[in-house]
């Protein structure tokens, strides 16, 4: 997302030189993106309206979430991220190799957990492993969230009676999760159309410092961790990252501090997280940290539901510290 987001911002503002990369990917969509969420609405069509049509890839939008049985209100879409990020890149060519050797005024890693041109990040590194179900149903199973251990299920409507079912984890073994075992109404096995598997890089910004290297190499979205710690979101993230990068071009140093400064809310998220892997019990400070986080994407979440959800996830084992490392 973050890539081709900035690809089609440097097209908009008539910066034509520019190599494209990627990884030839096999999945169904062609992508390996996650569940297809965005909050607040009104960010999404922000970002997306300055160089597209943001409602032409809207699937569903939520006024209300499911989490782990209490009804919260929301502002949430579902959007076709695949296709939008095939028309952000467009009809443009997409080399499969990589740049070695050849002279390039800069590359951007924007390549997510791979985070294959930049340096090592500096802090310890905490990635949770995801799998996801395109899946077909006739009943209603509506937007929801299922604390499980160190991860949690999700189900998003995708509208035409699809919708995404998934699960993530920093413990469990996410490869054995089957979408008929979410407790929602059945799903055939028959009705399954595609699924993926996939890694979310939940280390921050902070700790997944440097941004820049060898000075010519910068990143941005995931591969310099703007996903919340706690709820493991970052489409927004990382196009506000893509956006910020092009108005700092010629100040990386401001760019960086940009970064620390506008996601520094990711940094306390990780302290918070690192409790709940460490069995640490989270304070009330902690789930306000946690509320913050709803109430900056539009769930209305209290307290008493972020230390319940806490409570849940410490229900899973703890991580020896060594297990953190990718």
């Amino acid at each position: 997302m973050a890539g081709a987001y900035l690809y089609r911002l440097m097209k908009v503002d008539g910066i034509d030189s520019v190599v494209l990369f990627d990884e030839k990917k096999t999945n169904r969509c062609g992508h390996k993106p996650c569940a297809w969420g965005v909050a607040p609405v009104t960010e999404y069509r922000r970002l997306v309206g300055a160089v597209a049509e943001p409602r032409d890839y809207e699937l569903k939008h939520s006024d209300h979430i499911i989490i782990d049985g209490v009804r919260m209100k929301a502002d949430m879409l579902t959007i076709d991220k695949a296709r939008l990020i095939s028309d952000l890149v467009g009809g443009d060519v997409v080399r499969h190799d990589r740049p070695v050797g050849e002279d390039f005024d800069r590359i951007i890693d924007a390549t997510g957990v791979a985070r294959a041109f930049l340096e090592p990040t500096r802090g310890p590194e905490v990635i949770a492993d995801c799998i996801q179900y395109r899946i077909s149903n006739e009943s209603d199973l509506g937007m929801w969230f299922k604390t499980s251990g160190l991860g949690y299920e999700w189900c998003f409507p995708l509208g035409n009676n699809e919708y995404h079912l998934g699960f993530g984890n920093l413990a469990a073994r996410v490869k054995d999760y089957r979408p008929v075992e979410t407790g929602v109404p059945p799903v055939s096995l028959s009705k399954i159309r595609c699924k993926c598997n996939s890694r979310v890089r939940l280390t921050s910004p902070f700790h997944s410092q440097p941004f820049v290297s060898r000075g010519k190499v910068v990143g941005i979205g995931e591969s310099i961790g703007t996903v919340g710690p706690l709820g493991a979101d970052g489409n927004l993230y990382a196009m506000q990252s893509a956006e910020m990068l092009l108005d700092h071009w010629d100040d990386l140093e401001g760019y960086s501090e940009a970064i620390l400064k506008r996601f520094d809310w990711m940094r306390k998220e990780r302290k918070v997280l690192d409790k709940l892997v460490g069995g640490q019990v989270p304070s009330i400070a902690d789930a306000r940290t946690f509320v913050a986080h709803g109430k900056r994407i539009g769930i209305g979440m209290g307290p008493v539901e972020a230390l319940r959800l806490f409570k849940k996830a410490m229900e899973g084992r703890r991580i020896p510290p060594e297990e953190k490392k990718a």
